[in-house]
């Protein structure tokens, strides 16, 4: 089954659901996914800070930047509702 075809068939299934303990349970769920994916991309000591601020200097450097204007027509037009 494609991911897709899940989607669909979780987002059925909770417009149905009526269990709030069950709603709050998938809430947590989804906070701690989104706290992981955080957590993971941070870094974890000083070597890997000071290699993060290096790379984003080299970005800086090499032209691989972006103009708060382009940043926020970019989400804007990719979550424009």
């Amino acid at each position: 089954m494609n991911m897709a075809v899940k989607k669909v068939e979780l987002i059925e299934w909770l417009v149905q659901l009526q269990d709030e303990n069950m709603l709050n349970r998938i809430e947590l769920l989804k906070q701690g996914a989104v706290e992981g994916y955080y957590k993971s991309r941070m870094p974890k000591n000083e070597l890997e800070l000071k290699k993060k601020l290096e790379e984003s200097e080299r970005d800086i450097e090499e032209g691989r930047t972006y103009s708060q204007q382009e940043v926020e027509n970019h989400f804007f037009s990719k979550f424009k509702k």
